[in-house]
């Protein structure tokens, strides 16, 4: 059994037939270039472990929409602290205040 680099992010899916916000986690494997997603209100698997043509690990940060067998899913967190590690490494941090006497 080889050891394939897994990366997990929790998703969002508006159903606008429901009106609900279906929560779904994503674990994405980098070796094999596939996802596998587990609906967690249901606590089953959604979706089992397939590739997904065109989509790849730069798709998947922080507020992203990605879409997934014609779904539009938003990326709201990351799934665990190892994921989270990973992707703060490279991820930059604003602030700029304007002050009203400067315009």
């Amino acid at each position: 059994m080889s050891l394939e680099e897994r990366f997990v992010f929790n998703l969002d899916w508006y159903d606008e037939q429901a009106a609900i916000v279906r929560k779904y986690t994503l674990n994405y494997f980098t070796t094999s270039n596939m996802i596998e997603m587990y609906d967690v209100k249901n606590s089953r698997i959604f979706l089992k472990k397939m590739e997904i043509p065109g989509l790849c690990l730069e798709d998947f940060y922080f507020g992203a929409k990605v879409t997934l067998l014609s779904r539009v899913m938003k990326v709201t967190d990351y799934g665990d602290v190892r994921t989270r590690n990973r992707f703060e490494q490279t991820r930059a941090r604003t602030f700029a205040m304007i002050k009203p006497h400067a315009y």
